[in-house]
């Protein structure tokens, strides 16, 4: 699950329940709880990588099923746009992570997270981070970017 190539995603079962079953088997032992652990693997699925658009909708509802996570209706990425975002906080660290998406789509927009417990000397309703996803796109090269022809040296 870690660093996957999108052939092994496309693997990957497109059931929540499956899904969810599957991460947890794979992370047993990673973390410092199952759950946490199985939100920070499917929060790394989300925001790392390229997904099938049926594996991404099963990832985001199998996230809804792990406990400790809740919908939160109005969440705002780092470029300002409002999405939905599935959150969980992390007992250990006292920290919330949120993963915000298109309200519409579900596309994942980017992420957030807060501090909401004193830990480490952060103090609680402490932005930790911020992000927006504001272009994916597949390339046919390494180093090359979208919409340019040939590989950026």
């Amino acid at each position: 699950m870690g660093a996957p190539s999108y052939d092994y995603l496309r693997t990957l079962p497109t059931d929540p329940d499956a899904l969810l079953k599957k991460i947890y088997k794979e992370t047993k032992g990673q973390g410092n709880s199952p759950d946490q652990q199985a939100f920070t693997t499917v929060g790394d699925l989300v925001t790392e990588q390229l997904a099938p658009a049926k594996l991404n909708a099963a990832l985001y509802r199998a996230a809804a099923k792990i406990p400790g996570v809740v919908v939160v209706d109005h969440a705002k990425d780092a470029a300002g746009r409002e999405g939905i975002a599935l959150a969980r906080l992390d007992q250990q660290t006292g920290d919330r992570t949120e993963w915000i998406f298109d309200p519409k789509t579900y596309t994942y927009l980017g992420s957030r997270a807060v501090q909401v417990k004193q830990a480490y000397g952060v103090k609680p309703g402490t932005v930790t981070e911020s992000t927006a996803v504001l272009e994916r796109a597949v390339v046919d090269a390494q180093k090359q970017r979208p919409g340019a022809q040939g590989a950026d040296a």
